[in-house]
């Protein structure tokens, strides 16, 4: 990153230090997002047995997108859930109107 408003941060991620670049005011998520991760990857090495960092960060990051795109579906369909109500409900809203119009 090259913006001005950019400050370097230190993470640990395997228990090994590394300094990132962050946007000012993100410093907070930056480390959430590092703990998040770190996590992942101890667990992947506990359960897999892998060794190899990059073995291990690449089984990470395809688990991480994989529950990603898991909640981008599940996210996509309370959407429509969702959609699916409201035209209910508008429709019924519709109904209830038209019945209580007095007739001429």
């Amino acid at each position: 990153m090259s913006s001005n408003n950019a400050k370097m941060m230190e993470i640990n991620l395997m228990q090994r230090q590394y300094k990132v670049s962050c946007p000012a005011g993100q410093e907070v998520a930056l480390q959430q997002a590092a703990d998040r991760l770190n996590g992942k990857l101890e667990q992947i090495r506990t359960a897999t047995k892998l060794t190899h960092p990059e073995q291990i960060a690449v089984m990470a990051a395809l688990n991480l997108c994989h529950e990603s795109h898991q909640q981008a579906l599940q996210q996509q369909q309370r959407i429509a859930e969702l959609e699916d109500k409201l035209t209910l409900l508008q429709e019924t809203l519709e109904q209830v109107t038209a019945e209580q119009r007095p007739s001429r």
